[in-house]
Parts: C-alpha cells; sequence; structure tokens
C-alpha cells in the first residue's frame, strides 16, 4: 500500500551549495499524491515542484528540480533517499529557499525524523516500476545500467586515483530496511583540492567539516574520522537511491554505476521510462512486499560505530 508520515516534522539548516539559512517542513499527504516540494517564499500558485525526473534540470555537484516557472529546489537527493529507504510514498515538503537544508551530510537525521514521526499505510495500492531490459547510458568513461531483477539492487563502482579514496566497489540488495542499515548515515565528501574551485563557481558555499568530509590526498581532515571504511562509495549509492526515486515509484531492478553520478542516474531515469521495452508498471504483491526498501524498519537499524 501507498503509506505518508504520520505527523509533520521540520528541520532548519543550511545548504550547502547556496550557504542561506532554510527550513523545510514535511507534512503527511494523501493517497496518489506523491512526493512534491512547496516554496513557501514564492506565489503560490507557482510554489510546487513534483519530486519527479520530468522536472529535473542540469546542475553541478547535485540534483535539482524546477517547475514550468523556473521555481526551483536544489540538492533534493539526501531527503528523496530517505523517503524510500523508509518507505513513504506521499509527502508534501515545504521549504522557502531554494535548497533543503544538508544536515550532517547523510540522511540520517531525516530518517531518524520520519521514523519519530510515524509511517502510516494509506487506502490505495503501490505500484512498482518492474526492469524488463537492460538499458544503459554513457558519458566516456562512465556509464550507468538498469538490468531485470526482482529487487531492487545497487552495485557502484567509484575512483579517485592518488586518494584516501583509490577505487572502492560494493554491491547491496536494498530490501528488507537494508539502506537504513548500510547506507543511511553515509556522508558526503570531498576533496580539499576541488573546493576552491567549486566556490568559484558558487557551490559550496554553506560546506563545512560539520557536514562533508574532507579529503586531503591521503588523510582524513574531519576530527572524528570516517563512519565507515568504505563511506565515500555507500554515499554514492545512498546518492543513486535519491536520484532513482526521482521515478516516481519503486523500481526492481539491478542498478549498476561506474564512476557515475547525478547527471548520469537523472539520465538513465530517463532511458529507462522512454519506453516499456525498458520497463513494465505493476501492483505490488503482498508476496513482493519484504522487498520494498523500508518494509518492517527498525530504529536499531540506524546504529553505526565512528571506524578511524
Amino acid at each position: 500500500m501507498q503509506t505518508t508520515v504520520e505527523k509533520s516534522f521540520s528541520h532548519l539548516g543550511t545548504g550547502v551549495h547556496l550557504g542561506r539559512p532554510v527550513r523545510i517542513t514535511v507534512k503527511p499527504a494523501e493517497s496518489g499524491h506523491g512526493l512534491v516540494f512547496k516554496r513557501t517564499d514564492v506565489e503560490d500558485n507557482k510554489s510546487l515542484i513534483p519530486a519527479s525526473y520530468e522536472y529535473l534540470i542540469k546542475g553541478e555537484l547535485c540534483t535539482s528540480i524546477a517547475n514550468t516557472y523556473g521555481v526551483r529546489v536544489m540538492t533534493v537527493e539526501h531527503l528523496l533517499a530517505a523517503f524510500s529507504g523508509v518507505g513513504v510514498t506521499n509527502a508534501l515538503i515545504e521549504i522557502d529557499n531554494e535548497e533543503v537544508p544538508i544536515l550532517d551530510g547523510s540522511s540520517d537525521r531525516f530518517v531518524k525524523s520520519i521514523i519519530n514521526a510515524g509511517v502510516c499505510e494509506q487506502d490505495q495500492s503501490l505500484m512498482i516500476c518492474k526492469v524488463t531490459d537492460i538499458v544503459e547510458v554513457q558519458d566516456g568513461a562512465s556509464w550507468a545500467r538498469f538490468e531485470p531483477a526482482d529487487e531492487l539492487k545497487l552495485t557502484v563502482t567509484i575512483n579517485y586515483p592518488g586518494t584516501l579514496i583509490g577505487k572502492q566497489s560494493l554491491s547491496l540488495s536494498m530490501s528488507n530496511g537494508a539502506f537504513m542499515k548500510e547506507l543511511s548515515n553515509c556522508r558526503t565528501f570531498c576533496l580539499r583540492d576541488d573546493v576552491q574551485n567549486m566556490v568559484a563557481k558558487g557551490l559550496a558555499l554553506g560546506g563545512s567539516l560539520e557536514n562533508a568530509i574532507v579529503i586531503d590526498k591521503f588523510r582524513v581532515l574531519n576530527p572524528e574520522g570516517l563512519r565507515r571504511n568504505d563511506e565515500f562509495v555507500r554515499h554514492k549509492m545512498l546518492d543513486a537511491l535519491g536520484d532513482l526515486t526521482l521515478s516516481g515509484n519503486p523500481i526492481f531492478g539491478h542498478f549498476t554505476s561506474f564512476c557515475g553520478g547525478h547527471r548520469l542516474n537523472g539520465k538513465l531515469i530517463g532511458e529507462l521510462l522512454s519506453s516499456k521495452q525498458f520497463h513494465k508498471f505493476c501492483h505490488l504483491n503482498n508476496s513482493e512486499a519484504h522487498k520494498l526498501l523500508g518494509f518492517k524498519y527498525k530504529s536499531s537499524s540506524l546504529d553505526y560505530k565512528a571506524v578511524s
């Protein structure tokens, strides 16, 4: 069945790229509503932005959406990953600026707020998007692919030669609460050498060691260290899940990415949904319910230990 949050909750923070203070309030929404942002700082008739790939716009280093009036919301991926990871399909997200707060750089606080608010089932059945054929997009040596599978599986490879990150690969099934246990607390990251270039482009103006891992060659600058030894590739998987949420329905398929990112993820969603050759929409049956991301989640799944 479709779901929504049982009660509203809010977060106050800073946008990592624009550096502006912002408040979001997540509210319950009716069946069929979907995940929709509402900019409270613009005219009401221009304020709604559905979290859908159809509203995806080009951007650097984050996922951004905009409506036909040009009203946008940036850096939506961590919040969207939290909704998917807990299994929320309908919500109204009120936001008083144009970028979602970065908080600690992961989905952890969003996930905990959703769980504390509660998730309730609604009266309409849930449609899932099943991948039926291989679909792939490329950009130079980078690529992303979907293949048929009976659940959502993510396989991601990243490569940062000459740094502590190096080459990392990970493959995970996303069923039955795996997102909260495996990915939700993994933070965004950047190389210290790239910070100056990002700032020159008007990005990362709100970035700090409080909301991102910063790597100086072979050293982590954050005094608390890493939350997991492979936190970098896990965060890329978190990002991918947030981007895939723009499909509008839970996906059953095997997503594979090699040195990809937000732009390739968005392009892949567009290709997947462009033809019935690649997908079909089906009602979720009871025997498949345990394969959903947020099925029977537990707050204990959010526990983690820091590693040096």
